[in-house]
């Protein structure tokens, strides 16, 4: 039988704010890590690029292990507050901790303790991420049988995103192009991001209090993460975006994660210059999501998908022909374009993946939405990890150097071409991949809509 929903009263637009939010408070604290948190290793912390990027795979690998056991437990957990709210709880609270021991790393005169005590930080932040990502995700599958209001708390998901990312992105470099780029300058940094993280968490467990809801299962099955990953892989539609997802993920991370590498070396401009450009790329972000509501609407999400992923190789190729004292106009111009791209993709990709979920409760009457959340950010984590890993091994091998100095140091012209190649030329072969594998998908509205005599299979 499938289980009760709760019977509390819900308003439609705190549904839509608190779904908002939780987005909002994972993107800014996830956001300031990807994109400053490799650089300051290697040129605050002395650590090499290489062994950076070992850390950050190591604690992706750690975190994507992690999701599904995080997933099936909000699948089953008994509170008064819902199966889902205690873990977003926990993981505002966990993620500012672990920015905070980030950029607050002491000074231990020893790169190996550096090494250990950030990657313990790395791990908190990381636990925090899954604590609010996946069981944020799975509210707002079980928020609504209606395919079209997922969809538009999908977009909701996305101006969240946005915001979040405007925030872990703009504010850092305003603060570090007026304070500098030493630690203290960091700290600060990371402490007001983490106070931004905490007080959106909570204010969306608020709002999320009376969402809709499914009950945990009477006899939940032992968790089991080979049995849940079989469990994914004879879902065709989930299989086909979760591959799509990784090419996706691979790309963007090693797109943010070199880009203030890349306005350093190869542009040679401030960390204002950070500032500015993620400015623009969450404006038009922002101001994409409607039209991308309606372009795929009718041309359909899959479409949406291929050409939002298209876009964004190409803008990312463009990077290849920058160069110090480019016009304002220009990289405007690229932000812009990077953030159309990038709405389109977040969009078109959650709420398809919310489809093929909402396919496998109408296939197997069994309410599954945090094994699935699980396992999407498995896979974002993988392929995040080996992202960096590959960037990381890269830039060492094209002789990298790193240092304490925390600004720019002498680089050889091997090393910022291979930045230049992670920012430009690997995004765009990612998004290739993304665009071939989601060809494949094949689900379409009329599979999504529940039968009255399926209503309690």
């Amino acid at each position: 039988m499938a289980p009760a929903e709760n019977n509390k009263p819900a308003n439609v637009w705190a549904i839509r704010f608190g779904s908002t939010l939780v987005p909002v408070a994972h993107a800014a604290g996830q956001n300031v890590v990807t994109v400053l948190g490799l650089r300051f290793m290697t040129d605050s912390l002395a650590i090499s690029a290489g062994t950076a990027g070992l850390i950050f795979a190591l604690v992706k690998i750690y975190d994507g292990l992690l999701d599904p056991a995080v997933g099936a437990l909000s699948d089953r957990a008994r509170t008064r507050w819902g199966r889902r709210l205690p873990f977003l709880l926990a993981g505002g609270v966990a993620m500012p901790l672990g920015v905070m021991m980030l950029f607050g790393a002491p000074d231990f005169g020893s790169v190996l303790l550096a090494q250990v005590f950030v990657t313990l930080a790395l791990m908190i932040h990381a636990s925090g991420y899954t604590l609010l990502t996946i069981p944020g995700f799975a509210m707002v599958v079980e928020s609504s049988p209606d395919h079209h209001e997922r969809t538009r708390l999908m977009a909701w998901r996305v101006y969240g995103n946005a915001i979040g990312t405007l925030i872990g992105t703009t504010v850092p470099g305003l603060i570090l192009s007026r304070m500098g780029a030493g630690r203290g300058a960091h700290l600060v940094m990371a402490t007001v991001i983490g106070a931004l993280v905490l007080v959106a968490t909570l204010a969306a467990v608020r709002l999320l209090a009376r969402a809709p809801r499914t009950a945990p299962p009477e006899h939940p099955r032992p968790f089991n993460l080979v049995a849940q990953a079989r469990l994914a892989w004879a879902n065709v539609p989930f299989r086909i975006l979760a591959i799509t997802h990784v090419f996706l993920l691979f790309g963007t991370a090693i797109g943010s994660a070199a880009m203030a590498y890349f306005s350093r070396y190869v542009l040679q401009a401030g960390d204002g210059w950070i500032s500015g450009y993620f400015l623009f790329s969450t404006v038009g972000m922002v101001a994409s999501i409607p039209a991308w509501v309606r372009f795929t609407a009718i041309i359909g999400k899959k479409a949406g998908y291929m050409g939002a992923m298209t876009l964004y190789g190409l803008v990312n190729l463009t990077w290849l022909l920058a160069a110090p004292g480019d016009p304002a106009w220009l990289t405007t111009l690229r932000a812009l374009g990077t953030g159309l791209a990038g709405g389109g993709t977040i969009l078109c990709a959650y709420a398809m993946l919310s489809d093929a979920v909402r396919y496998d409760y109408l296939c197997s009457g069994e309410r599954r939405e945090g094994v699935f959340a699980g396992l999407t950010t498995l896979l974002d984590k993988l392929s995040s990890a080996a992202a960096l890993a590959a960037m990381g091994a890269f830039l060492s091998a094209m002789g990298y150097v790193s240092s304490t100095m925390g600004g720019p140091v002498a680089q050889s012209a091997g090393a910022i071409r291979a930045v230049a190649l992670c920012v430009g030329l690997v995004p765009a072969l990612a998004m290739l991949g993304g665009v071939i594998t989601v060809w494949c998908y094949r689900l379409d509205p009329a599979s999504l809509e529940e039968k009255p005599e399926g209503a309690s299979a």
